[in-house]
């Protein structure tokens, strides 16, 4: 979660060979194998497993050379299934897991949860809550881990979304070559701006920057 998963997306889904998702964040792979107790159009938060593989695989053109989707649920801890239930489907997927600098994304989602009414602590107190998801979600080895059981490590890339923002041709260019196309391919598309949101680390001090640090580093 805000990373850069929507501007990845796009600039994917313009390249001629690409065919993403028709919607992002699918959740395919996990949630339980009946409908949850909620309406239809929320189904996506609980996970959509219950579909079953045959609306999955509906959601991308069939005649694309690479199809994709973008669902940062799959690294939350919570769903320790997913790595083990892509595999079993799609053994050979690529995957590209988008990382950002951890207290940049914190701030990102605080701000995001502050203008939806679900945040109403400053972002130190916020932050430094160890039972929140905004250190959770900065441990990106933690929730990488299930994925590097389960595929080899060549087939998952990693992208800092700093990178995509100040040299998007390069960073592109290596996330072609992962997928198996032409790595010197460009899209006007790919150099738009990755929205980040506005600045607000001003607000935090140096012995909170120091705190989240050793919350989110990872173990010796």
């Amino acid at each position: 979660m805000k990373c850069g998963t929507s501007a990845l997306h796009a600039h994917l889904d313009a390249h001629p060979e690409i065919a993403m998702a028709r919607g992002k964040e699918l959740n395919f792979f996990y949630g339980p194998g009946v409908p949850p107790p909620a309406p239809e159009h929320e189904w996506w938060r609980a996970g959509q497993r219950h579909r079953g593989v045959d609306w999955y695989l509906a959601q991308f053109d069939p005649h694309a050379r690479v199809r994709g989707e973008s669902s940062p649920g799959y690294t939350d801890p919570s769903h320790p299934e997913v790595a083990e239930r892509m595999h079993a489907l799609v053994p050979h997927a690529r995957l590209v897991y988008l990382v950002r600098e951890p207290l940049a994304r914190a701030v990102s989602q605080w701000r995001h949860h502050v203008s939806d009414g679900a945040e109403t602590r400053p972002a130190g107190a916020a932050l430094l809550d160890v039972d929140s998801q905004y250190a959770a979600r900065s441990r990106y080895q933690e929730r990488l881990a299930p994925f590097l059981r389960c595929f080899d490590r060549e087939q998952v890339l990693v992208v800092v979304q700093e990178r995509l923002r100040s040299d998007p041709r390069r960073t592109m260019g290596r996330v072609l070559a992962h997928l198996g196309l032409d790595p010197d391919h460009w899209d006007p598309s790919f150099g738009a701006s990755v929205h980040v949101g506005t600045d607000v680390e001003a607000d935090l001090t140096r012995r909170h920057r120091l705190a989240f640090d050793e919350l989110v580093a990872d173990d010796p």
